[in-house]
C-alpha cells in the first residue's frame, strides 16, 4: 500500500513482509540528531525523543552500549549535531547531510588535534564515560552536559581558546569551550598544559568528498553500507564489525538511504544485510546504509509509529519542518 503523506511517501509492507519506507524530502525537512534528554550517552524513550525535537518523521540512529547496566551508555558511531562533532569513531559508515538537505554516505575517521604553544595534543574520543578505559585522550563539549561528571586523570579547560583551569576532579564544561580528559599513558599530553596558556583545536573527519564533510551540520554513523551506485556491497568485517548479529545473522533492521533525486529513503525490515540490502535497491536507492536494529529499531511518520523501538535509545535522526 503507498499513501501520500504530506512531503513524503509511505509504503507501508503488507503483512510485515519486506520493508516499511518513508521518502522525504530535505529540502522540506530538515535533519536533525537528537540525544537522550539532551545529553550523549543518556537513555530515553524513542517517543520523548520525537516529542522534545518536534519531529514530523524519525528513525532510531547509531549503536550504543545497550546493555550495560551503567548510568552512561556510550555511542559507539559517529554523531554530528549542529555542526559539532558530539561523537566519534572510525568503524562503520556514516551519513552525513549538508545545511541544504544534501546527503552522503561514507567512511570517516574522525581526529582531533591541536597545539598549545608549540607542543601538539590529540584527542581520539569525545563524550564518553571515561572509566570504562585505562589508557584515554577525550574531549568533553556542551553535549555532555556541564560537568565531566569524574574524578581522576588530568582535566584541562578551555574557553575561548584559553586554558582557565586545570585539575583531577569533576570540571565544568564550558559552554563556549571544552574539557580535555587524558588519563593513564596519556596524562603526558596533559601535562603540556598550563593555565593562561593559547590552545589551538581542529577536527578532520577524513572523508571524501573532503568538501561536503567539511560542511556536513547533521550526521550518523551506524553500517555498514548496504548500497553504493545502485548495486549491494555489503563487507561488514572490512568495516571493523565482528559481531555475528551483523555478519551473518537476521533480525530486525533499520536502514537509511538516498535516491538519485536526493530524497532520502527511511526504512525499517528482517533479514540479513544481504537482503536488505537488495530491499534498498527496490526502493530506489542508489546509496543506503544499515542503523542500529534489533529491539532499537524504530520508525515514526507524522503521527504513526511504523515500529516503536523496544528499548530505551541514546540517539536518533529526525527531520524536523523547515
Amino acid at each position: 500500500m503507498t499513501t501520500s503523506l504530506l512531503a513524503c511517501l509511505l509504503t507501508v509492507s503488507p503483512a510485515g513482509v519486506g520493508p516499511t519506507s518513508v521518502t522525504i524530502d530535505p529540502s522540506k525537512f530538515q535533519p536533525q540528531i537528537v540525544v537522550g534528554k539532551g545529553r550523549v550517552g543518556s537513555l530515553d524513550t524513542f517517543a520523548n525523543m520525537i516529542k522534545r525535537s518536534k519531529a514530523e518523521f524519525a528513525i532510531n540512529g547509531a549503536f550504543f552500549d545497550a546493555y550495560s547496566n551503567r548510568p552512561i551508555r556510550n555511542t559507539v558511531q559517529t554523531l554530528i549535531r549542529d555542526g559539532e562533532l558530539i561523537n566519534m569513531s572510525d568503524i562503520g559508515s556514516v551519513i552525513g547531510f549538508s545545511e541544504s538537505g544534501q546527503a552522503r554516505i561514507g567512511r570517516l575517521k574522525p581526529r582531533i588535534r591541536g597545539k598549545v604553544g608549540t607542543q601538539s595534543w590529540y584527542a581520539y574520543r569525545i563524550n564518553n564515560d571515561p572509566s570504562l578505559t585505562s589508557n584515554l585522550a577525550m574531549e568533553f563539549n556542551r553535549f555532555w552536559g556541564t560537568e565531566t561528571g569524574f574524578d581522576g586523570g588530568i582535566q584541562v579547560q578551555v574557553k575561548n581558546g584559553t586554558v582557565t583551569k586545570i585539575n583531577r576532579v569533576s570540571t565544568s564544561i564550558p559552554p563556549d569551550g571544552y574539557v580535555l580528559f587524558f588519563k593513564g599513558t596519556e596524562e603526558s599530553l596533559g601535562k603540556r598544559f598550563s593555565v593562561g596558556a593559547r590552545v589551538t583545536r581542529e577536527v578532520n573527519l577524513d572523508g571524501s568528498p573532503t568538501t561536503f564533510w567539511k560542511k556536513a551540520v547533521t550526521a550518523v554513523g551506524a553500517g555498514p553500507t548496504l548500497v553504493r551506485g545502485g548495486k549491494v556491497v555489503v563487507n561488514a568485517q572490512s568495516e571493523g564489525f565482528n559481531d555475528p548479529k551483523i555478519l551473518t545473522g537476521s533480525g530486525a533492521r533499520s536502514m537509511i538511504g538516498v535516491k538519485a533525486n536526493g530524497h532520502i529513503v527511511l526504512a525499517i525490515s528482517s533479514g540479513t544485510m544481504s537482503q536488505i540490502a537488495k530491499e534498498m535497491v527496490n526502493l530506489g536507492c542508489v546509496d543506503a546504509m544499515n542503523l542500529d536494529g534489533g529491539a532499537s529499531s524504530g520508525l515514526y511518520a507524522s503521527g504513526k509509529y511504523l515500529r516503536t523501538a523496544g528499548r530505551e535509545l541514546t540517539n536518533s535522526l529526525v527531520f524536523v519542518p523547515r
